[in-house]
């Protein structure tokens, strides 16, 4: 069942690719790395998240606990590699709930830039 979505988006690809308009190229590693740290920054800076998408280019930033109003004390960004045409970068976020609560949590984003920049946490689906 967990793989329904992926063969589902799969087959999508496949469709979209038969009608003569071809997948954008790859994301550039340096872009996408500058893009999520533009965003983890603005978090750490005590932004609102609606901001980004202010900005110009606007970024989509999907990322429940900023939204849930936690604090991002701290991060570490890993190193940025390719997954099909996408980013991914795994990150070490130092947080801070409303109660003053420290944790760690270690988060995979995916990164895109092209046509927008959209970063999202890995694993969010039902």
């Amino acid at each position: 069942m967990k793989w329904m979505p992926v063969i589902a988006v799969g087959c999508c690809l496949v469709l979209v690719g038969g009608c003569g308009k071809g997948l954008h190229d790859p994301v550039d590693p340096g872009q996408a790395s500058a893009a999520l740290e533009t965003a983890l920054d603005a978090w750490k800076q005590g932004e609102d998240h609606a901001g980004l998408q202010q900005r110009r280019p606007p970024i989509y930033f999907n990322e429940p606990e900023w939204k849930a109003g936690k604090t991002l004390v701290a991060y570490q960004l890993g190193a940025v590699s390719l997954v099909g045409r996408q980013a991914r970068c795994l990150v070490k976020l130092s947080l801070r709930d409303h109660a003053g609560k420290a944790s760690e949590r270690q988060i995979a984003y995916q990164i895109d830039t092209v046509p927008q920049i959209v970063i999202a946490r890995e694993g969010l689906g039902p």
